[in-house]
């Protein structure tokens, strides 16, 4: 499984609007890894499952690949 962020647009954010947690926790095929901030979590997920889920969600999230950097 590949790790994606999932974010709430800026413009979708609201006290009472969808937030990316909520749009992610109930797919089937997502495993939520980090959740603290409910705009932007930490998902597992497989590269069709992504493509699913950003097309069906394009409206208030986006979805993006998790990119990891270090020095070896």
């Amino acid at each position: 499984m590949a790790r994606y962020l999932v974010t709430t647009r800026r413009d979708a954010r609201s006290e009472d609007g969808p937030t990316a947690l909520a749009a992610v926790s109930s797919e089937p095929g997502v495993t939520v890894v980090s959740s603290a901030d409910p705009h932007m979590v930490t998902v597992e997920m497989s590269p069709d499952t992504a493509d699913r889920l950003r097309d069906k969600l394009a409206a208030t999230t986006f979805v993006e690949p998790e990119i990891r950097r270090g020095l070896h």
